[in-house]
């Protein structure tokens, strides 16, 4: 579980989560700032991870793989959209949150260009709408409406919604390395931010060893 690379200096007991807006690759970059900024984490205690959720289905051992020439457990044949996982103090949830509207202010994602239930907006929460941090989510929600994740939905774009799955029922299958750390389409990252992929692990997918140069990789995330 993710909660098993949070601080140890993190007092208050840790919770697992994950949110979503159009592609994974800026989201991670924000969560992992606010991770750095709020949390004071760094190096192998940042927590934020590229995953899939929201899927109703998984591959052979939970394996969820971005899209592949074999068709190996492809994350939207399964149902699911690109999200961030991590793991932050109970109490600390609000300023996540609020790092996640900004992000995705009013549910609505900044790279309108992907289409499809992959890329549709969702937050995991233990318990779902259930849960005690949901109304720390409900804040900053502005405008945008929380419906309950039911799994295998179809995309948000321009419908101001965002599912609230039940990480129990739904939970995040983390993304192959070479997304992990990865710069956005248009903006690029330091190398110091790149450089973090080092401590993610392998997931069994096809694309393991998959290398940025000359992958498909900006053609698709």
């Amino acid at each position: 579980a993710l909660a098993a690379l949070a601080s140890a200096n993190d007092v208050d007991p840790a919770v697992d989560v994950y949110f979503g807006c159009g592609c994974f690759w800026h989201m991670q970059h924000g969560l992992a700032a606010e991770e750095i900024l709020a949390l004071h984490r760094d190096g192998g205690a940042i927590t934020a991870r590229a995953a899939y959720a929201g899927g109703t289905r998984a591959g052979e051992g939970g394996r969820v793989c971005y899209h592949n020439g074999g068709g190996v457990d492809d994350y939207g044949a399964l149902g699911h959209t690109e999200v961030v996982a991590l793991s932050v103090p109970r109490g600390d949830f609000g300023r996540f949150a609020d790092a996640y509207w900004r992000l995705c202010p009013g549910g609505s994602r900044q790279d309108p260009q992907d289409r499809g239930g992959e890329y549709r907006s969702a937050v995991g929460l233990p318990g779902g709408l259930d849960s005690p941090l949901a109304a720390a989510l409900r804040r900053g929600a502005g405008g945008a409406r929380l419906v309950p994740g039911e799994g295998d939905e179809g995309d948000t774009l321009g419908g101001g919604k965002v599912y609230v799955y039940d990480t129990a029922k739904f939970p995040a299958h983390v993304a192959e390395r070479y997304h992990q750390f990865h710069d956005d389409m248009v903006e690029k990252y330091t190398g110091a931010y790149n450089a973090l992929r080092r401590y993610a692990d392998r997931t069994g997918c096809p694309g393991d060893d998959m290398t940025l140069r000359g992958s498909f990789v900006s053609l698709w995330a």
